[in-house]
Formats: C-alpha cells, sequence, structure tokens
C-alpha cells in the first residue's frame, strides 16, 4: 500500500482522483496547500500529486515541497499552456496531467513514476546499524524492530549520516547535503539542534551516544 498525498488549491467534497486511486494499491490523503506542514507532513507518502490551476502558486508550491521531499510530483490542471507548462517543469516536477484524463493513463503514471523512484532509491537499500534499521524508500526508521517516528527534516539528517558511516562529517557538509542551500549564519545551531533531536530519539544514553559520535572540533560521525 503505497501513500500519496493529493495536494489541492481548496479541498472538494467530491474529488475522482481520490475516490478512483482509492480502488488500487493507494491510500491518498487530501490536503490544502496553505495549510500543509511542509517540515513535518510529508516524510509518509510515494508520491505528490498537485492539483493547481494557478501557475505561480504550483510553481511556488514545488519549490517548498522540494526543500523537504524528493519523492515523485505530478500536476494536474486544468490549464494547458506550453511556456508555462516548461515554468513548472523547471520547478522540478516529475510529470505534467491536463485535466480530464484518462482515469486508467493517471493509474499508469504514478505507478510508474513510483516504481522508477523506488530504482533510484534501490541502491541504499536497507541499512541497518545495530538495533537501528533505515528503510530509505519507505522513509521509515526502526529502534528494535520499533518504529521511531520523525520529520521530514530528522530524517534526512540521519540518513545522509548513515549513508557516510564512519566518516567524520562536518557541520557545513550536512547542512549543504540536507537543506541544500547555501550556508548562512546560525547553520551551526541548525544542525546541532536536529542531531539533538535524533539522539533524543535513538540513543539510549544521549550522554554516551552508541550511534551519534560527536568528533571535537570537525562534527559528528555516525559509528558503526
Amino acid at each position: 500500500m503505497y501513500n500519496i498525498l493529493l495536494l489541492q488549491e481548496m479541498k472538494k467534497e467530491d474529488d475522482w482522483v481520490k475516490d478512483y486511486l482509492g480502488l488500487g494499491d493507494y491510500q491518498v490523503f487530501e490536503k490544502e496547500i496553505a495549510i500543509v506542514d511542509y517540515e513535518n507532513d510529508l516524510e509518509q507518502y510515494s508520491l505528490i500529486l498537485l492539483e493547481c490551476d494557478k501557475w505561480d502558486v504550483c510553481c511556488q508550491t514545488v519549490a517548498r515541497l522540494r526543500k523537504y521531499t524528493q519523492v515523485p510530483i505530478i500536476v494536474l490542471s486544468d490549464k494547458d499552456d506550453e511556456w508555462e507548462k516548461v515554468k513548472v517543469f523547471k520547478s522540478e516536477i516529475d510529470d505534467f496531467i491536463v485535466k480530464p484524463c484518462l482515469q486508467g493513463e493517471l493509474m499508469a503514471r504514478i505507478q510508474a513514476h513510483i516504481k522508477r523512484y523506488q530504482r533510484l532509491v534501490r541502491p541504499f537499500g536497507v541499512l541497518e546499524v545495530g538495533d537501528l534499521k533505515i528503510d530509505a524508500f519507505c522513509r521509515r526508521v526502526y529502534l528494535r524492530n520499533r518504529e521511531i517516528i520523525m520529520t521530514s527534516k530528522e530524517y534526512e539528517v540521519l540518513l545522509f549520516m548513515a549513508q557516510n558511516l564512519g566518516r567524520a562529517l562536518t557541520k557545513e557538509e550536512i547542512y549543504c547535503a540536507v537543506w541544500k542551500d547555501t550556508l548562512e549564519s546560525g547553520f551551526y545551531t541548525s544542525v546541532t539542534a536536529y542531531v539533538k533531536k535524533l539522539r533524543q530519539k535513538i540513543e539510549d544514553d544521549i550522554t554516551n551516544p552508541r550511534y551519534i559520535e560527536t568528533v571535537w572540533g570537525i562534527g559528528y560521525r555516525f559509528r558503526d
């Protein structure tokens, strides 16, 4: 069962997209663009359907989504202007479908994008270190077989460190890799705060961490 986020400018009472996908192997969650918690509300989804007809709103929404998730994004729109679609693609969407569309085609495209994303992340697979397991495709973390709930940013920090097992990582490296932004004042504090949150969730003793080790004068190391 794949979780799909259906983002809309305004939530609809009757939406054929949700009804149709519900017949397949999907669980669809509807949310309005204006009230999405981008930092904490995206980690559970395998794909995002963005139903939007305002080009500026569409591009702005995709840009915000891409700060927190790399899962496939498909735009559904009544508009069919070539140059405006080019702008939306430049904002890093994966596909654009003009409504009304064939329901079977929509389903096929969703399946294709999920499978493609699965192939892309497959090299990382499931990372297991001690009692900790990180499922890179499903974006889930388990400690002693108990799922640990994390925000999207917490997960990204943990995954990046785990993928660099044994390496001493600077705070600059972690910030640039996860936040995907140029260094700003206060980035040290941001990285430190997220490492503290992770330790509180995965360490038995935060004063003597098993997984995230402080490397004084450099940053952190994820221990094997």
